[in-house]
């Protein structure tokens, strides 16, 4: 028969690679209580980030260590999709087919060139790389995040402000 193990108790003396080791079922399971499906390592780097910062901040005097981190953690993921939510609500991203419509569109007339020409010059380098990559050379979102040297979710995130830079930018031009 083995001996059980005993269960070590979170404590902000460990060394931090020891306490994010030991949180990882809470950070999972908290993740699970806010609903979150996708994205699960972008949440699970901020909630990382948090755990690093509760250790750094932990004071064994003011009460338990783990139920400092947990509410830590647990409010930290809810300011972040706070702020997701406030953004999907402000911003309509202009989806593939959208863009690719508006884009055929433009081809089809002699001014297509011309507006691509106005518009790269209001677009910083990842921009416009991030714009050649995607629409006119078809990069998946993977094949971007590897060439940029990003995550995925940067990639989309990147997408996103691009589509409402570019929005902005064509109304300028049909003014």
């Amino acid at each position: 028969m083995t001996k059980p193990q005993k269960q070590q108790i979170l404590s902000p003396e460990l060394p931090f690679e020891k306490v994010l080791e030991l949180v990882q079922p809470m950070i999972t399971s908290i993740l699970l209580k806010c609903h979150i499906y996708k994205d699960f390592e972008y949440y699970r780097h901020i909630a990382a980030i948090v755990v690093w910062e509760a250790w750094k901040k932990a004071d064994p005097e003011k009460g338990l260590f783990s139920s400092y981190v947990y509410t830590t953690v647990k409010g930290e993921i809810m300011k972040e999709l706070t702020r997701e939510k406030q953004f999907e609500q402000h911003f309509t991203v202009m989806d593939d087919e959208t863009l690719n419509v508006y884009r055929e569109n433009q081809l089809e007339h002699e001014g297509a060139p011309v507006l691509l020409e106005s518009i790269m010059p209001h677009l910083n380098m990842e921009e416009s790389k991030l714009l050649v990559l995607f629409y006119l050379e078809g990069y998946s979102y993977a094949e971007i995040a590897n060439e940029l040297q990003l995550t995925v979710v940067a990639v989309k995130k990147r997408r996103v402000r691009l589509m409402i830079k570019l929005r902005h930018l064509l109304t300028l031009t049909e003014v």
